[in-house]
């Protein structure tokens, strides 16, 4: 039997729509993929919105608008953007009172360079445990098994998010 990759299957978004991209980030910086409540910042250099794919509410994504996979090919300037954006990303989550902590993740082993900033709640706890370790089994895990309810929730929290950025200066 042969081996299937992650690569190799059929991937979806949360409303269960595919996502027939080679490359998942230049089909969101180029437009071409919409984001769960749409896109919370969009500055020069990147772009921030909801996980496409993971339906957890708060669980964010920092999305490179150039081809690039590491975080040493960035710019000084797309690094101080980057800083700024992840600094009121954080701010909006714990104020807002959407998580009282998160994690960070940049791998370069995607195709296109991007940061995961995961909320932290309860249940993760409880049903996984603490650490960056469970984040691949929690987020199967959640879009193996929410519903509308939790889409629905993804894209309040999204605009909840991006009215945060609206009204506080960097």
């Amino acid at each position: 039997m042969d081996k299937i990759g992650i690569s190799d299957r059929i991937r979806k978004d949360i409303t269960g729509n595919n996502i027939p991209f080679e490359c998942v980030g230049c089909a969101i910086s180029q437009g071409n993929l919409k984001l769960p409540g749409g896109i919370i910042y969009e500055g020069k250099s990147l772009i921030l919105g909801a996980d496409p794919e993971i339906p957890i509410p708060g669980f964010l994504v920092i999305t490179s608008k150039r081809h690039i996979r590491s975080f040493s090919e960035l710019t000084k300037e797309e690094r101080d953007e980057i800083g700024d954006v992840l600094f009121m990303a954080e701010k909006a989550i714990i104020e807002l009172g959407i998580s009282s902590e998160i994690t960070l993740v940049q791998e370069e082993r995607s195709k296109h360079f991007h940061i995961w900033i995961f909320p932290a709640y309860d249940w993760m706890e409880e049903k996984f445990g603490v650490g960056i370790k469970y984040l691949r089994d929690i987020s199967n895990y959640a879009r193996d098994n929410f519903g509308q309810d939790a889409v629905d929730q993804v894209v309040e929290v999204a605009g909840m998010i991006r009215d945060y950025f609206k009204r506080t200066e960097f």
